[in-house]
């Protein structure tokens, strides 16, 4: 079990944890159950280099962008616990985890919380919440540990819609009833970093310590459009603009983009399998496995120009998903088209009948969240 040493800043607490091998997204915790199969290592862009443009100063040119993506999760990935809307999310109240039978209570003063349980000797500090809120939000701690590294401990309580506490993710079957394990999954320095790499735009790093001072949370401009700079130079010289964009990538290249942090399929290990009910967590990887996305090169549209889909011809990153199932439905009719027969017309429903029911469902991950499975398919049941 990991040793507590006295420190007498608790926000920096000490504390050495064995590394567990087990790699998740930190968003929604570890994947169930020892029968599915575990993503791999993810590779974020992890951008620890000062040299880098601001958020303003994107927005002296993409001010209508860079409103919209303010509303947008991807800009909430990750906040600092101080901020009201989070504190009031877990701040008086307490939780019962169902299976190890630990009370967990949230206490706040001022702008910080903490978490006390009998299972654990002493209050511990939360600093970070991850997640946008959108699915969840979950409490990680962090430490610097007897190497001078960052380690961390995702918690096994998160925060869901409709204003509930419920067990992280990945969680449920937690048997620990004392000690650092009662309180989650403890996570090794290169894990955490990997962590605030997907939900940071600059994650500023020396060796395998995070400095938290400098750190820019969430998801920012520079973070997907990695020749940003070079592109604000440009500008400044009026010279012919490079800025990669999305589209000019292969469907391929454009959904492992997303990928870097959503999963791509290269880092599942073990065959990809439709019956695996972990999936639809991650939407990167279903897509890719569609007949829709492997067949898209064999389809002309109405205009003569060659199908194309990847994640953003449904989702404009830039701005929240939308919830209107036909601005969904309408980009699977761009290819199945009766009256030009250039893909296979559905014969169990009308053209005017929602598709995502059947082809893109939503399932349970958990009593708490469902996601839509992104592996288009037609299914037996």
């Amino acid at each position: 079990m990991p040793k507590l040493l006295n420190n007498s800043n608790p926000q920096s607490t000490i504390l050495a944890l064995a590394s567990t091998g087990v790699v998740l997204a930190c968003l929604l915790g570890i994947l169930v159950g020892s029968q599915k199969q575990v993503a791999k290592q993810p590779l974020p862009v992890i951008l620890s280099s000062a040299l880098r443009i601001s958020e303003t100063r994107c927005a002296e040119c993409h001010s209508d962008i860079t409103d919209d993506f303010a509303l947008a999760p991807h800009s909430r990935t990750l906040q600092r616990v101080s901020n009201p809307e989070l504190l009031k999310n877990f701040a008086g109240r307490e939780f019962q985890h169902p299976n190890s039978k630990n009370i967990f209570k949230y206490q706040h003063s001022g702008d910080e919380l903490t978490v006390h349980t009998s299972a654990y000797g002493r209050d511990l500090p939360i600093d970070w919440i991850f997640g946008s809120g959108t699915h969840a939000r979950t409490p990680l701690m962090t430490w610097t540990d007897l190497d001078g590294n960052t380690s961390g401990l995702e918690h096994c309580v998160s925060w869901y819609p409709g204003d509930e506490l419920g067990v992280t993710l990945g969680m449920e079957n937690l048997k620990d009833q004392v000690g650092i394990f009662a309180l989650g999954a403890p996570r090794s320095p290169a894990e955490t970093i990997n962590c605030f790499g997907c939900h940071s735009t600059f994650i500023p790093t020396r060796a395998k310590k995070i400095h938290f001072d400098k750190i820019e949370p969430g998801i920012g401009c520079v973070r997907c459009h990695w020749n940003a700079n070079q592109h604000a130079d440009e500008m400044e010289h009026d010279w012919e603009s490079t800025i990669e964009k999305i589209s000019r990538l292969t469907p391929t290249e454009s959904v492992d983009r997303c990928g870097e942090c959503h999963r791509r399929a290269d880092e599942m290990d073990g065959p990809i399998l439709a019956s695996d009910d972990s999936l639809p967590r991650f939407a990167s990887v279903g897509l890719v496995q569609s007949p829709c996305f492997k067949q898209q090169a064999d389809v002309t549209l109405a205009d003569g120009t060659i199908a194309r889909l990847d994640c953003t011809s449904c989702h404009d990153p830039h701005q929240p998903a939308s919830h209107d199932w036909k601005v969904h439905t309408a980009v699977c009719l761009n290819c199945h088209d009766a009256g030009h027969d250039r893909a296979i017309d559905c014969t169990q429903a009308t053209r005017k009948d929602n598709c995502l029911t059947c082809h893109m469902p939503k399932l349970p991950a958990n009593e708490y969240l469902n996601f839509t499975d992104h592996w288009i398919r037609v299914r037996e049941e």
